[in-house]
């Protein structure tokens, strides 16, 4: 996903790359850095997918993958 769908879909989920940040106790800068890809962090990864209730492979492709089923 692009930042800027990743940040809409935070919102539209009622929620903000502040409160990620207070969850996570890391600062709201650092929830934006893993959201534009300057940096990674996989529990904040977790949470930003937990949040807008996608999968981690369908917002980060280059970091998860899906594992195949029955294969």
């Amino acid at each position: 996903m692009h930042p800027a769908e990743i940040n809409c879909a935070i919102e539209m989920a009622g929620s903000s790359q502040s409160k990620i940040a207070r969850k996570r106790r890391v600062s709201p800068s650092m929830v934006n850095k893993v959201i534009h890809g300057l940096a990674v962090s996989r529990h904040i990864h977790k949470e930003i997918a937990k949040t807008i209730g996608k999968d981690l492979s369908e917002i980060w492709p280059d970091y998860y993958t899906k594992k195949a089923v029955n294969q």
